[in-house]
C-alpha cells in the first residue's frame, strides 16, 4: 500500500489530498452496485441543465425543479445541502448531500491488515458518512464526490481512493456504478490529517472564489467492532450511539 500525496492552492485554501493504492487488505468484500441500478442502460452521465447559464442565484446550471444550496451555508449532521459541480466540461451532477457523522479512528482500530507506510505515520484518520441523493434527470455513476475535510478553516483534504480493494470499514466517497435520479446511496469517506491537524468540518467547495458549504457536529471516536454480545454494531459504537 502506498500513499501519493498532492497539493494545490484555490481561492486561498490549501487542497491536500492522495491516493490509497490497495492490495494487503485481509477479508475484503463488497459490491459497488446498489442493487437498485441493475436495469438503468450504460451511458455516460450527461448535463442536466436545461439553458446553457447559471441561474442568477446558482453558481452552475441545474434543472428548473432544483435549487442550489448558497455557499457559505454552515450546516450541522443531518442537514441536507443540494450540491452541483462538473466532473467533465459537457456535465453537470447535481445532488443532495448530507453528512450524517464523523468518526476519528485509528491505524490499530480501522486498519488492520494494512501496511502502514512510514509517511502515514502520526496521520490520524477520520470517518466522514454521508447520504447522497441524485436529483438531476440522468442517472450517474462511478463518480467521486467532491466532499473535502475541512481543518484549521484554511486547509481542505482530499478523501482517499482505494482502487485494488475494497476497504470494509469505510468503502469510500464514490458513487454506485449506476444511481438514477430519485436514488440515494450510503457514502464513507476516508481522510489522513497531518499530526496536529483535527478536522474541524466536512466541506463541499464549490466553482470558483465562492466560500465552501460545510457541516460541522460532535466528532465521535471509534471503536474497534467486538462481538455482538457486547452490545455493539459492526462500526464499533454502542446501540445507543454512545461510546465507552
Amino acid at each position: 500500500m502506498t500513499l501519493v500525496s498532492s497539493v494545490t492552492t484555490r481561492a486561498g485554501v490549501a487542497l491536500l489530498g492522495g491516493l490509497l493504492a490497495a492490495g494487503l487488505l485481509v477479508g475484503c468484500g463488497g459490491s459497488d452496485d446498489d442493487g437498485d441500478d441493475k436495469d438503468t442502460p450504460d451511458a455516460e452521465p450527461s448535463a442536466t441543465a436545461t439553458s446553457t447559464e447559471p441561474a442568477p442565484t446558482g453558481y452552475l446550471p441545474v434543472p428548473d425543479d432544483v435549487t442550489l444550496t448558497e455557499p457559505g451555508a454552515l450546516l450541522g449532521f443531518g442537514d441536507s445541502a443540494t450540491i452541483a459541480w462538473r466532473p467533465r466540461q459537457d456535465t453537470v451532477v447535481t445532488l443532495d448531500v448530507s453528512v450524517d457523522r464523523i468518526d476519528k479512528t485509528s491505524y490499530k482500530e480501522s486498519f488492520e491488515g494494512w501496511v502502514i507506510t512510514q509517511q502515514m505515520k502520526g496521520q490520524v484518520p477520520y470517518f466522514v458518512r454521508a447520504t447522497a441523493t441524485n436529483v438531476g434527470d440522468v442517472g450517474i455513476g462511478s463518480l467521486l464526490v467532491p466532499v473535502y475535510a475541512l481543518s484549521d478553516g484554511t486547509s481542505m483534504y482530499e478523501p482517499l481512493v482505494f482502487r485494488e480493494e475494497a476497504f470494509e470499514p469505510c468503502p469510500g466517497g464514490e458513487l454506485p456504478k449506476r444511481l438514477r435520479p430519485g436514488k440515494s446511496a450510503d457514502l464513507c469517506f476516508v481522510y489522513l490529517l497531518p499530526e496536529g491537524q483535527e478536522l474541524s468540518a466536512a466541506a463541499f467547495d464549490p466553482v470558483g472564489e465562492l466560500e465552501p458549504i460545510t457541516w460541522t457536529g460532535e466528532i465521535t471516536a471509534i471503536e474497534k467492532p467486538k462481538d455482538k454480545k457486547d452490545g455493539r454494531k459492526k462500526d464499533g459504537r454502542k446501540k445507543d450511539g454512545k461510546n465507552g
